[in-house]
């Protein structure tokens, strides 16, 4: 059997610009092993931005004629694509909103809700003297005594109204406090709304909101597409804090929306922001965001965002790139794309310092070791709102997804022994290996480091002469250590073990003679069709 069949491998030593484009930029080269006669190799361009065909359909393989039609559908698939992401009607309206000029409609709409909360409050007060004067007249047929304590009654009755009226009063107090509506925001259109959306999902944003879009916005979460989750509020935290203990003087956030705009003011003005959702264009300009595929280095705004990020390389002192890719994509395909940027950065920029933060889960630190030497990972777990496995560990043990909490780590350029971690978060400095580490990292005399990666603390192994997950036990046919329940292999002999016995399975390679046929099912209730006479 061919051993690289199905096989998926990416070509990043081909010159993307001769790649074929489709509506997001410069396509990706792959190639895939086929069955059947051996040393077939297909080789084709994809999208570079999503890998569901249902998302993007370019597919074009290598050596295919390419016409005259497809060339102009193309083309104008990729017009039409702009011209449906321009935002500039949009950021009109928020940048008339942050200078206080309040739509008229907005204006009769607020008119319009304050005088259906009085008149609300007009009939509560009416429903409650109504039953004040009831229980008045009531209250006048009783005897003398019963008078006295009807009056009685009605002092505490009065006290009573007197305290709902404070009560009333109270929350009118609390309802005045709360910022006014500036601007109607869509989140079915992703922009500010417009007489078109009168049945759509709008949400109403203060002058505050609209310096805070990653708070508002709803995240486009699915998998396959773009996988986006903004961080929680204590990881923010601790990377702006990193970020003013470290010095940095500009900060490249590659998909960190979140991060960006909590950035203080001396900071994000030298700062900015890269991301693929162009919802933003609606509330930063192109000096703060820029509407960016990351995995082909291509702008959708064309030679004016580029000129603005050469000018932005340019002017950096102290940088620090801050990336978290989906979790998805290949490995290889995110570290080229970063080297693309500090090849830029070395072109136009020589005195920068240059740091790096790449968030990604722990398990795949092998993959990402392999194209980046110069990362570390640190033991910070990375927390996202509204997600069950990457959220809080408290909420992760409630829903039972994730007992040890977020699997997501970050992986640095900078030092781990200045990297310090929140000690309010239960983080502590090893006295031994002078770096901040979670309270469930122990040290390790034997390996002479902090060894623990998933969040449980590890056991030292005297055979495998280095610290294995709690769970594991060491197996002498496979010479290492494994869970207690696992299949070994020794030669061709599958060794079963279980907690009663031990079985040896012997196991036939399987041999692929050719190329597999295709099952023709229901073959019997397909209709013949008549020969004509």
């Amino acid at each position: 059997m061919n051993d690289n069949f199905g096989n998926l491998k990416l070509h990043l030593d081909s010159d993307i610009s001769t790649h074929p484009r489709c509506k997001h930029g410069p396509t990706l080269l792959f190639s895939r092993h086929m069955g059947g006669t051996q040393g077939v190799v297909k080789n084709f361009y994809v999208c570079a931005a999503y890998r569901n065909r249902k998302d993007c359909d370019f597919y074009q393989e290598v050596g295919d004629k390419v016409t005259q039609a497809r060339l102009f559908r193309l083309s104008e698939a990729s017009k039409r694509f702009l011209a449906n992401n321009d935002f500039g009607d949009s950021y009109k309206a928020v940048s008339d909103a942050r200078e206080g000029k309040v739509d008229s409609d907005l204006e009769e709409d607020e008119e319009m809700e304050e005088n259906v909360d009085t008149i609300a409050d007009l009939a509560e007060d009416d429903l409650a003297s109504e039953e004040e004067n009831d229980a008045e007249d009531k209250e006048s047929d009783v005897n003398g005594s019963e008078e006295v304590e009807a009056k009685e009654s009605d002092v505490n009755g009065s006290e009573e109204v007197e305290a709902k009226e404070s009560d009333l009063n109270g929350s009118e107090v609390v309802e005045a406090k709360k910022p006014p509506t500036v601007l109607k925001f869509c989140q079915d259109c992703g922009r500010a709304s417009t007489p078109l959306c009168l049945i759509h999902d709008i949400t109403k944003l203060s002058r505050e909101d609209l310096d805070k879009p990653a708070r508002i916005l709803k995240a486009k979460s699915k998998e396959s597409k773009e996988a986006q989750y903004f961080f929680s509020a204590s990881t923010k935290e601790f990377l702006v804090d990193t970020i003013d203990s470290q010095g940095f003087t500009h900060v490249l956030c590659i998909g960190c929306p979140s991060v960006y705009e909590c950035l203080p003011d001396t900071i994000s003005s030298n700062s900015l922001l890269l991301d693929l959702d162009p919802r933003f264009l609606s509330f930063y300009n192109s000096k703060q965001f820029l509407w960016y595929n990351f995995f082909n280095g291509h702008f959708f705004n064309g030679e004016n965002s580029s000129t603005i990020f050469r000018d932005f390389l340019i002017s950096c002192d102290k940088l620090l790139i801050l990336l978290d890719p989906p979790f998805g994509a290949k490995t290889e395909l995110i570290s080229h794309s970063l080297d693309r940027i500090i090849d830029q950065l070395e072109m136009f920029s020589i005195s920068a310092k240059l740091s790096t933060m790449w968030v990604f889960p722990y398990y795949m630190e092998r993959q990402l070791r392999q194209h980046r030497k110069d990362l570390v990972m640190s033991d910070y777990r990375v927390t996202y709102s509204d997600h069950i496995q990457f959220g809080a560990k408290e909420d992760a043990v409630k829903s039972g997804v994730r007992k040890l909490g977020s699997p997501v780590r970050l992986f640095t350029s900078i030092p781990l022994s200045v990297l310090q971690l929140p000690a309010s978060e239960g983080y502590q400095l090893c006295a031994e290996c002078r770096v901040w580490v979670a309270q469930e990292n122990r040290h390790c005399d034997q390996c002479g480091e902090c060894t623990s990666k998933d969040g449980r603390t590890y056991v030292h192994c005297d055979e495998c002469k280095r610290c294995v997950k709690p769970t594991y036990t060491h197996c002498k046919l496979c010479q290492r250590c494994k869970l207690p329940e696992h299949k070994c292999v020794e030669g061709g002999v599958v060794v079963v073990k279980d907690k009663e016995n031990i079985k040896k399975v012997v196991v036939e390679e399987k041999k692929f003679v050719g190329k597999r046929k295709s099952r023709k099912r229901n073959r019997h209730k397909r209709e013949k069709i008549p020969k004509k006479c």
